[in-house]
């Protein structure tokens, strides 16, 4: 009887420590892939960030006559000669829908674009929030609605720039199980030398 009370009872701690090694295998793996998806996001917020900031410098560059042509808080659309080939450019950046993303996980995904001349629209990334703010030489702010104007684009100095990145899916944690998307912002004041 004493035999029988020794193995119940070793298969009963041998099966609480397979227990907890097979929890801690999927605690390990749920971190692993959180923080995979989080440096791809990081990743993919560094590289666009630096795309964009040097586009925007460029704008106005080698171009006369109006450099903006159009100014909104999810739209912008201006010339330069970015490409140093002594044709001026029209570059437009502008945010799309979020139904046009129906089909991520994240209900928040909107795809930024980036349209050159007149040539077919491309995906400059997926973003979930993209902001433009305009300031004029003394540093106030710009209001959207008197932007429809040549005139009041023409004062346009500064321009700040909001983007926010989420993970594509919800990370989840077993204590806390609310929707995670792990958001990455990035904002920056970028005044281009050719609106001076």
């Amino acid at each position: 009887m004493a035999q029988l009370l020794e193995i119940l009872g070793a298969s009963a701690i041998g099966g609480f420590i397979i227990f907890m090694m097979l929890n801690l295998n999927m605690n390990i793996n749920t971190s692993a892939r959180e923080i995979f998806l989080n440096t791809n996001t990081q990743r993919s917020a560094a590289t666009t960030a630096r795309y964009f900031e040097y586009h925007l410098y460029k704008i106005g560059y080698r171009t006369t006559g109006d450099k903006i042509l159009l100014a909104d808080s999810i739209a912008l659309r201006y010339r330069s000669d970015f490409d140093n080939n002594g044709t001026v450019d029209t570059v437009y950046y502008y945010l799309g829908t979020k139904t046009a993303m129906g089909s991520t996980p994240n209900p928040n995904d909107r795809q930024l674009f980036r349209r050159e001349n007149n040539a077919a629209p491309g995906i400059a990334s997926v973003v979930t929030q993209f902001r433009l703010t305009y300031f004029d030489s003394s540093g106030t702010i710009i209001p959207y609605s008197s932007l429809g104007s040549s005139a009041e684009r023409r004062k346009i100095r500064t321009v700040r720039a909001y983007i926010r990145f989420e993970l594509p899916e919800p990370s989840y944690n077993q204590y806390n199980p609310v929707l995670r998307y792990n958001p990455v912002e990035w904002q920056k004041i970028i005044r281009p030398k050719n609106l001076q």
